[in-house]
This record gives C-alpha cells, structure tokens and sequence, in this order.
C-alpha cells in the first residue's frame, strides 16, 4: 500500500465574469462615440486595451454585419493580471439623422450585442522548475488569500462599471 499525499495545481486562471455575459439593444447609434468611450473607460481604469479582431460582412441594401474583439490588461504586481475581454456583434445600417441644431449626421441603427468575460490571469510560472514548486505555489496562494479575494473583488467590480458604462451608452441613443 502506498501512501501518497496529491496537491491540486494551483490554477493559472481565475474566472471571474464566466465567458458569454451579454448586453444587448437595438436603436441607433454613434458608433465612433462608442469606441472613443471604451478607449477612455480602459485607459481611466489603467488597463492596455488592444482591437483583437475586426471584421465587417457587407449584407443586402447597405447593412453590415461588425464583429469587434477588444481586451483589456491590467498588471497587478507581479503575480496577476486582470483581463476582460469584450467582443461586439453588431447588425447595422448607416442612417443620416437630424440634429436638436438642424444639424444632420451619420449615424448606426441596428443592434448591438456585446459578450463578455473578465478572469485573473495568475503567473504560476514562478514556481516551475523550483524544488517542490507546486507546494510552494499552494502556500504562497495561501499566505496572500485575503490580497488574492480583493483582487477578485477588484476585477467584478471594474467589469460591472464597464457593462453600466456600456449599458448607459446606448440608452442615450434610445
């Protein structure tokens, strides 16, 4: 009979917005007002924020199909990274509207969907190839539990002032 003792891997991603949390709205919009918000939102809230993907399909009459992948990176010391992903699909038609002036201008009306996921992203790494790494990754874990909780905290706090920014975005073009 053999006694052994397993440790569990200490995880190298923390899920913290499950990926696919949605928003979604129809109306018209503004959407360089909208990409201009988003670079400020990630910039005041001090992540790297970076276009992943873009894509535009050409439909019938003048519709697009938009597919954007944004995402976000925070440092946070030298141990983890905040990341939140945020991809928009969008089925949209060029307007011309009229403004309060008299004013007319371009404008989006369609839908907008946009998916999310925010996770931790730990550096596990450390501890590889280090005498009893894993162990140490597990006390270390440990003796940084109540810093590691805020940090969680932290990241669903910051991800649900993003959904509020977006959310409040597009009830202003409703």
């Amino acid at each position: 009979m053999t006694n052994s003792v397993e440790i569990t891997r200490v995880p190298d991603k923390i899920e913290i917005i499950k990926d696919g949390y949605k928003i979604k709205a129809k109306g018209v919009y503004n959407l360089e007002d909208l990409y201009v918000e988003l670079n400020q939102w990630f910039t005041h809230m001090g992540y790297d924020w970076k276009e992943i993907e873009y894509k535009v399909v050409a439909g019938k009459g003048g519709s697009q199909h938009l597919e954007i992948l944004w995402q976000g990176v925070k440092e946070i010391g030298g141990y983890s990274t905040f990341i939140i992903k945020l991809n928009l699909a969008a089925d949209i038609t060029d307007v011309e509207v009229t403004l309060d002036g008299g004013a007319k201008v371009k404008r989006q009306k369609g839908t907008l969907e946009f998916r999310s996921a925010a996770y931790i992203k730990r550096n596990i790494n450390i501890w590889k190839g280090k005498f009893m790494g894993n162990i140490l990754a597990k006390l270390y874990e440990i003796l940084i539990r109540d810093r590691l909780r805020a940090e969680e905290g932290q990241l669903y706090g910051e991800a649900h002032k993003l959904y509020d920014e977006l959310k409040a975005f597009m009830m202003i073009y409703r």
